[in-house]
């Protein structure tokens, strides 16, 4: 299987100096912009850096009962969010074991983006038997920078 590039490749794949490229979920991504990772690592610390997250996987979460199920499994009050807000928190097995973290876009009151590290779809249709939501993949068509 060959390794996909993000919509951004074109434009930042010319600026890794040392060319140094990782997998990342099916994807070809830079190690590294710089021969060091020092003045990256300070820009994150004090300032700002962009990333070209594309690769994670995302989630539209949408229905009636959405909040309810992303409160069920998330650590943060997903109820208490308000549209346009976007939510850090892990998530937890129902033995409070943590599964992965990732983000929580408040898109509109019943529709919520998830973004995660690793596939967590299969466990999302699991936690929702019984509830009024649709869980939809939207990792392929969905590209994403993090500031």
């Amino acid at each position: 299987m060959s390794l996909r590039t993000t919509p951004f490749h074109a434009r930042t794949g010319p600026l890794s100096e040392g060319q140094a490229w990782r997998r990342w979920a099916g994807y070809v991504v830079a190690s590294s912009y710089e021969l060091s990772h020092d003045r990256e690592y300070h820009a994150i610390r004090n300032s700002a850096a962009l990333f070209d997250v594309s690769p994670l996987y995302k989630y539209m979460i949408t229905g009636k009962d959405a909040a309810r199920l992303l409160d069920h499994v998330v650590t943060r009050n997903v109820g208490k969010s308000k549209v346009g807000q976007v939510l850090y928190t892990p998530w937890c097995d129902n033995d409070g074991k943590q599964i992965d973290d990732g983000t929580i876009s408040v898109l509109a009151e019943q529709t919520f983006r998830m973004t995660s590290a690793d596939p967590t779809l299969r466990w999302l249709h699991l936690n929702s038997s019984g509830l009024d939501v649709s869980i939809e993949d939207v990792s392929e068509r969905t590209a994403a920078l993090s500031l």
